[in-house]
């Protein structure tokens, strides 16, 4: 059954007809004319008819991911094992990340640099007569294995946005006309009291993306040429230039400490002694020129050190939640074995 109440749907355009079929509902009497332009079509969607036998596609292609959930026992290694890791949409802006509408649901909740990816709610997933009809009805068009996934992608997906609006400055961002996460004439009360059911669905109930929050698109595109065997996740510059623009520093920073290394070593090996007052500047340039090249190599290792230090401590961390999470869940169903 739908995780909310029909008292609580923020869209009653849909109704479930007395012989199962899924229709508009009609609020008047309609005349013969107006019958002949009746909306078909799901709430907001006018490309999804109600009851379409392609909606299966439609419905994978618009909420199902994937390439995240074969990547999912991985996924520990991208971001934090905890799938109310998301960040509110204030804090999105205060954390000097831009909200992206994307409408790929491999995108939802991936973040890089100074942008988060966020899709938009569907109308339609806010109608009771929708849930009832398609994802939770035993007659459904869809079949039953596929209902199944579809649905625990559907509740991951809706549960998320119970972490991106905690608060009504965060549904105002979620509302204007800049974003548009929601679809128009919702109020913040009824919102939350549409909300608040998806954030009692536990982890079993979701797709295996979902029980990760934000996922970080630089490792992302680093562990799919691992796991997935491709090139990116998702390929971030349109243009090469713009990628190996941010490459510059480094390539800097590289040619500057070779450049130094090997005047360093120029000056040391052509020093030669010399008699009289140049003698002390010639030794002065050779200990100057070998203090340099031990300098370089101590920023060198001090970089590397501070590199492997917060790698080490991020993956010991992520090992720790690992088996943390894996303990109490074995405990969580050897209380309940003990129960039955």
């Amino acid at each position: 059954m739908a995780p909310f109440s029909e008292n609580s749907q923020l869209c009653d355009k849909l109704t479930i007809t007395a012989d199962g079929h899924l229709s508009r509902r009609k609020s008047n009497p309609i005349s013969s004319t107006q019958q002949l332009t009746e909306k078909d079509h799901l709430p907001g969607e006018p490309r999804i008819k109600l009851e379409d036998d392609h909606v299966v596609k439609t419905l994978q292609s618009e909420f199902m991911t994937r390439n995240l959930d074969k990547l999912s026992p991985f996924l520990w290694l991208v971001a934090k094992q905890d799938s109310t890791h998301i960040s509110a949409l204030t804090h999105q802006i205060v954390r000097g990340r831009e909200v992206i509408i994307t409408e790929d649901p491999g995108l939802h909740l991936v973040w890089i640099y100074d942008r988060v990816f966020i899709k938009p709610m569907p109308k339609y997933l806010l109608s009771h007569a929708f849930w009832q009809f398609y994802l939770a009805d035993r007659n459904s068009k869809i079949p039953k294995y596929q209902q199944h996934k579809i649905a625990k992608a559907v509740l991951g997906f809706m549960r998320s946005y119970a972490y991106l609006i905690r608060h009504k400055s965060d549904f105002i961002l979620a509302t204007n006309d800049n974003h548009r996460l929601l679809p128009k004439k919702i109020t913040y009360s009824s919102f939350v009291k549409f909300i608040t059911a998806f954030e009692e669905i536990c982890d079993d109930s979701v797709s295996p993306r979902y029980k990760f929050g934000e996922l970080r698109l630089s490792r992302l595109n680093f562990w799919t040429k691992i796991f997935l065997g491709r090139l990116m996740y998702h390929k971030v510059h349109g243009q090469y230039g713009a990628y190996f623009a941010r490459s510059y520093g480094t390539l800097l920073f590289i040619f500057a400490v070779f450049s130094v290394l090997l005047s360093a070593m120029q000056v040391a090996l052509a020093v030669v002694p010399l008699e009289g007052g140049w003698s002390v500047f010639a030794y002065t340039s050779r200990g100057f020129a070998i203090f340099t090249i031990i300098c370089v190599a101590l920023i060198i290792i001090s970089l590397l050190s501070v590199f492997i230090v917060l790698s080490s401590r991020e993956i010991l961390y992520a090992v720790n939640d690992l088996i943390l999470k894996r303990r109490t869940k074995k405990v969580g169903n050897n209380f309940r074995t003990v129960r039955i």
